[in-house]
């Protein structure tokens, strides 16, 4: 009995560890033009969006900020 309380506690140490975070990938933008592209990871556990990350505006039709998906 051990021993299998042993083997269900190492897999559930292995699935804790191996957790599921989500890539995000963002461009900075400036007068419509990116200028920069950027890949960051939001833990699990954060109750947040890729798209939480955007901020962007538009003067004259170009788009300024950051975009990220």
């Amino acid at each position: 009995m051990k021993k299998v309380l042993l083997a269900v506690a190492t897999v559930a140490f292995i699935f804790g560890m191996a957790s599921c975070d989500k890539k995000c990938h963002c461009k900075t933008y400036v007068n419509g033009e990116v200028v920069s592209e950027n890949d960051f990871e939001i833990d699990d556990d954060v109750d947040k969006k890729c798209s939480d990350f955007t901020a962007t505006t538009e003067i004259n039709d170009k788009l300024n900020g950051v975009k990220c998906r």
